[in-house]
């Protein structure tokens, strides 16, 4: 019994002892780093535990602009906790930082401690800026990498399946110090992917690898449209689809492919892609393929349809640009600003010529009843104003003519008073000499 209760005793003295150990404060005083560059900064820091007051002061000597810092305070419930405290010196030249720690804290039991300790920091001349900018190594994460991989050689290749939607670029560097961009997990589409790695070295030089990854249809479906090679897009991740258009499938020459359809119209398109990569929508019809041109304007967006000519007089065809697309249109004599061309409206599905404004970029519906009684009724103007004009034309000539006959008659009768007065001078002076002889006579009578 006595050996049981001594034991007790002395587990009750062991759990008081060790409680009264952890209740007792303790710190640890550490720096940032032991060596530094010139220039550059360094921290010293002191962490306390189970301090519940504090008074501390870290000081700053040697080859530094100085931080020398202090705290004194307490929490404010009187229990313990666990703080850090810490200054940063910038060195001022090559030699020695040193940090002196002084002080002490107090737990809540009210053990206290005395701090104390110093850590000396080596300034030393810049290391210069690393140049290296290689990587040790460039992959594809399951293919292989063509030519096998040198950190000189600056450009790859690997091929992956049509399915393939996305790839994942491995690459390690050669110089810890420098950064690399480019790498993890990337979206791929048909045809060839150029991606960039580029490796910056620590003093900012680049140096750029290229992985060329090229998805690749392993048994593609080709055709010729227009006297040009094409082949159909299976993978239409990166696809921009035509507004109106959903996806759908269908088989061709044996095979299921994408291709996108318009309720209101039936039109059904497919993607192309020419020998050079570049990227088209064709229309599907009966086994044959036509080209697809729409334009969106303010108002509508239209399939447009190729023709040769337009049923209305005053019409002349040429090409024009709508939201940069080459397009045939009518232009309207002399009207620089309106053009006709013929479609069918994506959301109604409706046929028909249309009236494009450049200026506004919008399309009307055109009316051709409208356009032919305009045409009529500017036709009876002409004609009306025609006959105004030769009607005041003959006017005109009547008026003269009555003029000149008046004119004529003026100068007859003008004529006709002058003979008379010159047949009166005449007869005057025939009857002058014989007045005069007669006078003469009687005179001499």
């Amino acid at each position: 019994m006595k050996r049981i209760k001594g034991l007790l005793i002395f587990c009750i003295s062991m759990t008081m002892s060790i409680a009264v150990v952890k209740a007792a404060p303790s710190y640890s005083f550490n720096v940032s780093s032991n060596t530094i560059d010139e220039g550059k900064s360094v921290t010293a820091s002191v962490t306390v535990k189970s301090t519940a007051a504090w008074n501390i002061k870290i000081t700053s000597s040697g080859n530094t602009y100085g931080c020398t810092n202090s705290w004194a305070d307490a929490t404010g419930d009187g229990n313990n906790t666990t703080k850090t405290f810490s200054t940063t010196c910038r060195s001022s030249s090559i030699g020695t930082i040193v940090f002196s720690l002084s002080g002490d804290i107090t737990s809540s039991d009210g053990s206290n401690i005395n701090l104390s300790g110093t850590k000396s920091v080596r300034v030393k001349e810049p290391t210069p800026a690393s140049t290296i900018n290689s990587l040790k190594s460039l992959s594809v994460e399951g293919y292989e990498i063509s030519p096998e991989f040198s950190s000189d050689v600056l450009e790859y290749s690997t091929e992956v399946p049509s399915s393939v939607k996305s790839v994942k670029i491995n690459a390690t560097k050669t110089d810890s110090k420098s950064s690399v961009d480019g790498i993890g997990e990337k979206e791929v589409d048909e045809g060839i992917n150029k991606f960039e790695i580029v490796v910056t070295a620590e003093n900012g030089d680049k140096r750029t690898y290229i992985l060329n990854v090229n998805v690749k249809d392993l048994n593609p479906i080709n055709i010729v449209v227009n006297n040009a090679n094409y082949s159909i897009i299976k993978n239409t991740k990166n696809l921009d689809i035509p507004d109106g258009f959903t996806e759908d499938k269908m088989t061709i020459d044996g095979q299921e492919v994408p291709v996108f359809k318009n309720n209101n119209s039936n039109i059904t398109l497919v993607a192309l892609k020419d020998e050079k990569g570049n990227i088209k929508f064709f229309k599907y019809e009966n086994g044959k393929y036509y080209p697809y041109i729409s334009v969106e304007s303010t108002n509508i967006v239209l399939y447009l349809i190729e023709k040769d000519s337009v049923p209305f007089k005053g019409f002349n065809k040429e090409s024009i640009s709508i939201n940069n697309e080459n397009v045939s249109a009518f232009k309207y004599k002399n009207l620089n600003n309106y053009y006709l061309v013929y479609g069918m409206d994506l959301s109604t599905g409706k046929e028909g010529y249309y009236l494009y404004d450049k200026n506004n970029n919008t399309f009307q519906v055109f009316d051709e009843e409208l356009f032919n009684a305009l045409i009529k009724d500017n036709t009876t103007y002409l004609y009306m104003l025609i006959g105004s004009l030769v009607i005041l034309f003959i006017s005109i000539i009547i008026i003269i003519t009555l003029s000149s006959k008046k004119k004529t008659k003026k100068v007859k009768t003008e004529n006709k008073e002058n003979d008379n007065k010159k047949l009166d001078l005449l007869f005057d002076d025939i009857e002058e000499p014989k007045k005069t002889k007669k006078k003469k006579e009687k005179n001499e009578i």
